[in-house]
């Protein structure tokens, strides 16, 4: 049929109207929580310290945490502990004792949870702790040593190993877990100060370590009943660890759980973590959901009771993670790149105005590129992007291209002031990699992320971007690397503190040697182990007994002085002049461990002796 031009223009629109329509539709339908960056007006309030921050963070959290802390009895013999800490706990009474779901981040914070119990719940002792995951488990060594009896761990079967290989911080390269130490201390606000516009958001980071290792490990389904009560554990869903234990009281109907947050699931941490399978963590939810619970203790959130309440706020969690797993897998399959997914996927605002679906904690921006990077890598299936020049280089180039340093500071004053203030970081970024030492560059750079950390919704980011601004400004000085104190890492196995070592080898100083260390830790079980440098690689040998080569160095030593030596509490010379250590030819030995980085006096960073 052909048209005439009157029915073109009524065909064109009605088709205009349509796609005009559409995007209204989208645009009312999903969130779009990376305009706090792009020109957007943001109303700013205070933390009680003075942190400025985004006042819908107040407002949003008020409505799954509570603004004062609390002790409840959920239901006959067992009671939440809300709000004290980062960590909530739950308390069962038992007929000889009490059972605790969790020991918290560190003694000092055990001890006044025992005291809370003691005036609140019961003076009974506590006889078991279980351990809901990794995260909270430094606070038993409190509570064993409060009632000076045997302690029953319960615990998933991997936590001691995720314990003492990581510290529990879930590093995919145990070898990493000083790398995600530091970066935990961005995450959590640890370099930001205790008062003023740039103060710290709370923060879980602990104090002094005191964990139990676990010694009742359960498994899924495993029934059990613990001192006249009957629970079930559930561990094969995973959530920000993979140790979870998700406990079952069939008789009061009563699941306690790490897996329902107060805010959306943080599956991509900025310290670096193992993969976070939002699948997996939904089976979590779907499996609460299922055991069809009267009352829902949470070990972040306000504990829940009432059938349909709970149905409903576990419907949304799920459905919420669902949304992002599903339309990222989406989004790849139609050929997005990871770039192109931070924009396009999207929370809807039905599931976004849910209670626990809020960004508080992290930002659903970096989650879909974390999925595609774990399923593809890093490649985004653009040619172009495969090898691009290296990044000093290309920061010079695009700083040239704007017409030099001061034209690309011109801009940034005007971008700033418009509030693109994603734009500004990245061009700034360019700025200070071109030009390191230009104050004003150094400042215009610490003012943008300044305004973001003071503009996002979400507690993580607000610390990465404060605490780096503060390192522009030279107020703080970021670590690359933070170990935990020797009395942490000693109930390691000694294998693990030797093998790990391998990985400082600087294969410029080390280069075209052939030298075989032979390392006892003579009050360990471990037999004697080797460190082979050959040139640019040092081979971990786990008994020397069993390889092919004679050492041609030797060293005794004993687990504290070598834990002391790995985490930099003792230099190489002071391992050395310990009494406690004995070598062959002390002048070669220190030579040996000469090849390999030395961490510095303030132990944050490493010095490699090519470059001393």
């Amino acid at each position: 049929m052909k048209l005439n031009s009157t029915t073109k223009s009524i065909k064109l629109f009605i088709l205009t109207a349509s796609l005009s329509a559409t995007a209204i539709a989208q645009d009312t339908m999903f969130t779009s929580p990376q305009n706090v960056y792009n020109d957007s007006e943001v109303v700013l309030t205070k933390y009680n310290n003075g942190g400025v921050v985004n006042a819908s963070v107040i407002e949003n959290v008020a409505k799954t945490q509570p603004e004062e802390a609390y002790i409840k009895q959920v239901t006959d013999g067992v009671w939440a502990i809300t709000g004290y800490h980062f960590g909530y706990k739950t308390v069962i009474e038992g007929e000889t004792g009490l059972i605790i779901y969790d020991s918290g981040d560190d003694i000092e914070e055990a001890t006044e949870i025992l005291e809370l119990v003691r005036k609140h719940i019961s003076e009974k002792p506590i006889h078991t702790v279980i351990y809901s995951h990794s995260h909270y488990v430094f606070g038993a060594q409190a509570i064993q040593q409060a009632f000076d009896g045997e302690l029953k761990v319960i615990g998933h079967p991997e936590i001691n190993k995720n314990v003492l290989e990581s510290g529990g911080l879930g590093a995919s390269i145990p070898e990493l877990s000083p790398t995600l130490t530091a970066r935990a201390y961005e995450q959590f606000s640890v370099l930001l100060p205790a008062e003023g516009p740039d103060a710290k958001s709370p923060t879980p980071i602990g104090k002094t370590q005191g964990f139990v290792p676990v010694n009742t490990p359960v498994t899924q389904g495993q029934t059990m009943t613990v001192d006249g009560v009957e629970m079930v554990f559930y561990t094969d869903f995973d959530s920000d660890t993979d140790d979870q234990v998700i406990v079952y009281l069939p008789e009061s109907k009563t699941v306690l759980n790490n897996h329902l947050w107060p805010t959306y699931p943080n599956f991509y941490t900025l310290r670096g973590s193992v993969y976070r399978d939002p699948t997996v963590w939904a089976e979590g939810i779907r499996l609460i959901r299922d055991l069809n619970p009267e009352h829902l203790i949470n070990t972040h959130t306000e504990p829940l009771s009432g059938h349909d309440e709970i149905q409903t706020t576990l419907n949304g969690y799920y459905d919420g993670i669902m949304y992002l797993y599903d339309q990222t897998i989406r989004g790849i399959l139609q050929g997005k790149t990871p770039e192109e997914l931070t924009y396009s996927v999207q929370l809807p605002q039905d599931l976004a105005e849910l209670p626990h679906n809020q960004m508080t904690y992290g930002e659903f921006s970096y989650y879909p590129k974390n999925i595609y990077y774990h399923a593809l890598g890093w490649f985004n299936g653009e040619a172009e992007t495969l090898n691009r020049i290296e990044p000093n280089l290309q920061a010079k180039k695009i700083i040239e291209g704007f017409g030099g340093v001061d034209a690309v500071k011109q801009e940034l004053n005007k971008t700033i002031a418009n509030n693109e203030l994603a734009w500004s970081a990245e061009l700034g970024g360019y700025l200070v990699r071109v030009v390191p030492n230009d104050e004003e560059a150094k400042q215009l750079l610490a003012d943008t992320l300044r305004q973001m950390g003071y503009q996002t919704e979400a507690s993580i980011p607000r610390s990465w971007y404060l605490t780096k601004a503060l390192e522009l400004e030279g107020k703080v000085q970021i670590p690359s690397v933070v170990f935990s104190d020797a009395n942490s890492i000693i109930g390691s196995p000694a294998e693990t503190l030797v093998g790990q070592f391998r990985v400082r080898l600087d294969p410029i100083a080390s280069y075209g040697e052939d030298q075989m260390m032979a390392i006892t830790i003579k009050d360990s079980d471990a037999p004697t182990m080797g460190l082979h440098v050959r040139s640019t690689v040092a081979e971990f040998i786990s008994d020397t007994e069993d390889y092919n080569r004679q050492a041609d160095l030797e060293i005794s030593v004993s687990k504290r002085t070598w834990a002391e030596y790995f985490v930099g509490e003792k230099s190489l010379d002071q391992m050395l002049e310990s009494a406690d250590v004995s070598t062959n030819h002390k002048d070669d030995v220190r030579g040996f461990f000469s090849l390999f980085d030395q961490l510095d006096e303030s132990k944050t960073r490493f010095v490699s002796p090519s470059q001393s």
